[in-house]
């Protein structure tokens, strides 16, 4: 049995869907409606998992309150803002979910975060299996092959250029803090400032600007960077 996954909303169709999900994922799951049910169904439960509606008014102060609170602060927060809240997305990253994701979104891509962030990641798709190549808004990255192309065009990056836009492919949407991405792209055991972060992202920038007429890569202020909602 994998851990448990709080659900939190007011919507009864949110939460009984979600059940649905995550279940047949392996996961138990509790139902709840308010801030002190939220709170008191994750106490005393490690590892535990919190799905949010970002709809819910209270939504943000609640994310915050069990963060701030020694004895909820352990929980996995993952909230799920409807494009009709995208204002108030950088608010909840703020508020210190772990991950935020737009609405509507493929339940693969927030049930890997939860067997992420929960350490249950033994269901998920063996290394091998994974794409080789992935796609987003016209733009494919080939990890093998080392090679990004866009209109039948060659798109020609460093290293650490590459290795950022092919993190930021594997889950389009999702926003990367800046200390994750240092994380992910530079070897292991090498200490990357936040503004390095910034210089490299800025060349990727460039050179896909010479390919493309949009800029793909989103900047969340204080927060990080990920890509803009693609059409594929």
């Amino acid at each position: 049995m994998k851990p448990t996954v709080v659900i939190s909303s007011l919507d009864a169709d949110f939460s009984l869907s979600l059940r649905h999900i995550l279940e047949a994922e392996g996961f138990a799951t509790d139902l709840v409606m308010s801030s002190a049910e939220t709170a008191a169904a994750i106490r005393d439960k490690m590892p535990v998992g919190l799905i949010v509606d970002g709809r819910s008014a209270f939504a943000i102060d609640l994310c915050r309150a069990l963060k701030e609170d020694a004895a909820t602060d352990h929980v996995r927060i993952v909230t799920l803002v409807p494009v009709e809240a995208e204002h108030r997305f950088e608010a909840f990253l703020r508020a210190g979910v772990d991950e935020a994701f737009m609405r509507p979104i493929a339940p693969d891509r927030y049930l890997r975060a939860l067997n992420r962030l929960l350490g249950t990641e033994a269901r998920q798709m063996p290394q091998q299996e994974r794409p080789e190549v992935l796609h987003h808004d016209g733009l494919s990255i080939d990890a093998r092959a080392h090679r990004i192309i866009y209109d039948a065009r060659d798109v020609h990056v460093g290293p650490i250029e590459f290795a950022l836009l092919h993190r930021m492919m594997s889950e389009p949407g999702r926003v990367f803090r800046r200390d994750e991405l240092a994380r992910l792209a530079w070897p292991n055991g090498v200490f990357v400032d936040p503004k390095t972060v910034n210089v490299h992202i800025a060349r990727l920038r460039k050179a896909l600007g010479l390919v493309m007429k949009t800029d793909i890569v989103r900047t969340v202020r204080g927060i990080g960077y990920g890509l803009e909602a693609g059409k594929d």
